[in-house]
C-alpha cells in the first residue's frame, strides 16, 4: 500500500510554504494578483518558475529542491551579517497584500514594522507555528517576542527560514505518528513501539483484554504496568485499593521513567497509603516525585506544592516555594493547584484575588471551585448574585463522580428548592433527593437538615415510621466526625419535645441550622 501523504496547504496545522501561501491569497485584497508562482520567484529572487514544480512544493508531496534550499541557505548567510537582505522580499509580499506598489519608501524596516498586513501575517504564521507539532516550544516563544515587541520584519524573516529549511516536507500519516510518538517519550525509556502495542490493545481488544494487558505488562511494557497499577490503586481489581500490589506495577513503569507512575508511587508514600509516613517512606516519595515533574507531569508539581505549604519531610514549610509550584501547574490548567492559589488569597483576605482563581477553576469544571464560587455569588463577599450562585452549584454537579463535591447538593436543596427563591420554583421533592445524596456523602450539614425536615413533619403527623427514619438520622449525626456537644443538645431537646409536645421550639431548630 502506498503512503499516504499530508497535504501542506490547506490546514492550520502547519508552518509549511504551501500554507504560507494559501494565507497570502486569503489575506491579499486582490487574490488574483497572489499567484504561486510569483510568491516563489520573490522569496528565492527567480526570474520564472514552472507553476508544476511550485504546486507539488506547496502540497507537500515534494521536498523543496536542494537548489532552492542553497538559495534560501546563503539569503540566511547574508541575513546574519546584513539585516536588510530580505526588506525588499517583504516588502513585495506587503504590496500584494494591500493590492498597491509602495514607493518612497525612506526606512523599509519600519515601513514593516508598522504594516497591519505584515503584522497580520507574522501573526497568522505564528498561530501556525503554535499548531505545529514539530515546531519547538523555544521557537514559538521567540516569534511571540518578536511580534510583542513590534519587530514584525524579524519575525517574518524568521518564519520564512523556518518554512524553507527547517519544514519537513512530505510529511506521511504513519511517519507522523510515530514522530509524535518519539516526542512524548522523549525523557522516558519506552519505545514507541510499546506505546503502540498498548494502543492497539485498548482500541482493539475484546474478551481477553486483562489476559493480554497482564502478559504486555509482564513483557515489561510500561503502560500497561501502569494501567494494572492504577486499576489497583484505585480498587477497580478487587473492589478495594490494594496499594502494595499497586505499587509492584508502578515500580516498573517509573523505572522506565513513565511520569504518571512516579507521580502515583509519590502519591501513595507521601499519603501513607503504603507504610507509615516515615521520614524514609517520605524521602522515597518526594524522589519519585521529583522524576515524575522533571518528567512533566502537572499534578506532580501541585503536590510539591503542598509538601512546601505544609512543611511535609523532607521539605521546610515555606509558602512562597509552594506558590511557585501552585503557579507552574496552573499554567497548565492543573485546577488543583488552582484552588491552592485561591485558598492562600482567601487566608490572606485578598478575596478578590481569591475568587479570580477560584472562578477560573469553576469555569474549568472543578467541582469543589464551581461550589465556592456559588458561595461566594450566594454570601455576596464580591458580588450577590442568587442566579450564577444557582448556576455554578449546578455545574458543581456536572463533575465526574471521583472529584464531585457533594456540598453543592446541599447547597441547592438548602437554599433553593426547599422554599423556591425568585423564579426557580419551590420543589421538595428534588430537595430532599439532594439533601438525601448529601448525607450519604458525609454532609453533617445535609443530614441535620433532613432530621428537622421530618421533626416537622412528624409534629403533624405522628408517623411513627417518621420518627423512627428520625432516630436513624440522629445516628448518623451523632456518629459524625464534626458531632459536638452544642449539637447533641440540641437534638436531644427537639426529641423530647417531639415525644412530649405538639410544638416544636422553632429557635431550637433555627439554631440547629446554622
Amino acid at each position: 500500500m502506498a503512503k499516504k501523504f499530508i497535504k501542506l496547504n490547506d490546514n492550520n496545522e502547519h508552518l509549511s510554504l504551501g500554507n504560507l501561501f494559501r494565507i497570502i491569497k486569503e489575506q491579499a485584497k486582490n487574490r488574483v494578483s497572489a499567484l504561486q508562482s510569483e510568491l516563489f520567484c520573490i522569496l528565492f529572487n527567480l526570474e520564472s518558475i514552472n507553476d508544476t514544480t511550485v504546486n507539488n512544493y506547496c502540497v507537500g508531496c515534494r521536498s523543496i529542491g536542494t537548489d532552492y534550499k542553497q538559495i534560501f541557505i546563503n539569503r540566511k548567510k547574508r541575513y546574519e551579517k546584513n539585516k536588510e537582505e530580505f526588506l525588499d522580499t517583504i516588502i513585495d509580499i506587503i504590496n500584494i497584500l494591500d493590492g498597491i506598489i509602495h514607493t518612497n519608501i525612506t526606512n523599509k524596516e519600519e515601513f514593516i514594522n508598522n504594516s497591519d498586513s505584515a503584522y497580520l501575517l507574522s501573526k497568522n504564521l505564528y498561530h501556525l507555528a503554535k499548531n505545529d507539532n514539530q515546531v519547538g516550544i523555544d521557537f514559538q516563544n521567540k516569534l511571540s517576542l518578536l511580534i510583542d515587541n513590534n519587530k514584525i520584519y524579524e519575525c517574518l524573516v524568521e518564519e520564512l527560514i523556518y518554512i524553507v529549511l527547517e519544514k519537513k516536507q512530505p510529511l506521511y500519516e504513519e511517519n507522523l505518528k510515530m514522530e509524535v510518538f518519539e516526542d512524548v517519550l522523549n525523557d522516558t525509556s519506552i519505545s514507541a513501539n510499546s506505546l503502540k502495542e498498548y494502543l492497539s490493545l485498548k482500541l482493539r481488544e475484546g474478551i481477553n483484554f486483562d489476559f493480554t494487558m497482564r502478559k504486555l505488562a509482564s513483557n515489561g511494557n510500561a503502560y500497561a504496568n501502569f494501567e494494572l497499577g492504577s486499576d489497583e490503586y484505585y480498587g477497580f481489581v478487587k473492589g478495594y485499593p490494594r496499594y502494595l500490589e499497586a505499587s509492584k506495577y508502578l515500580i516498573k513503569a517509573a523505572e522506565m521513567n513513565h511520569a504518571g507512575a512516579n507521580y502515583m508511587l509519590g502519591n501513595i508514600y507521601i499519603r501513607g497509603l503504603l507504610g507509615n509516613k516515615t521520614d524514609i517512606e517520605l524521602e522515597k516519595g518526594y524522589e519519585y516525585l521529583k522524576k515524575s515533574f522533571k518528567l512533566g507531569n502537572i499534578a506532580a508539581s501541585n503536590l510539591i506544592g503542598n509538601m512546601y505549604y505544609n512543611g511535609i519531610h523532607p521539605l521546610k514549610k515555606d509558602i512562597t516555594k509552594a506558590k511557585k509550584y501552585y503557579h507552574i501547574a496552573e499554567k497548565a490548567n492543573y485546577v488543583f493547584a488552582i484552588n491552592n492559589l485561591g485558598n492562600i488569597e482567601e487566608e490572606n483576605k485578598n478575596y478578590e484575588k481569591a475568587f479570580t482563581y477560584f472562578l477560573k477553576s469553576a469555569n474549568l469544571g472543578e467541582s469543589w471551585a464551581c461550589n465556592k464560587v456559588g458561595e461566594y455569588y450566594r454570601t455576596g463577599i464580591i458580588e450577590k448574585d442568587m442566579q450564577k450562585a444557582f448556576y455554578y452549584y449546578n455545574q458543581a454537579l456536572e463533575a465526574n463522580y471521583r472529584t464531585l463535591y457533594h456540598y453543592a447538593y446541599y447547597n441547592l436543596a438548602k437554599y433553593f428548592y426547599l422554599d423556591g427563591f425568585e423564579d426557580i420554583p419551590k420543589n421538595e421533592q428534588k430537595a430532599l433527593e439532594y439533601l438525601e445524596i448529601a448525607s450519604e456523602n458525609n454532609i453533617l450539614e445535609a443530614t441535620i437538615e433532613l432530621f428537622i425536615y421530618y421533626a416537622r413533619i412528624y409534629k403533624h403527623t405522628k408517623d411513627q415510621e417518621v420518627y423512627n427514619y428520625i432516630l436513624i438520622l440522629k445516628d448518623i449525626i451523632e456518629t459524625h466526625d464534626n458531632y459536638n456537644k452544642n449539637i447533641k443538645d440540641k437534638i436531644e431537646t427537639i426529641l423530647k419535645e417531639l415525644k412530649n409536645k405538639d410544638e416544636i421550639n422553632v429557635k431550637l431548630i433555627e439554631d440547629l441550622t446554622k
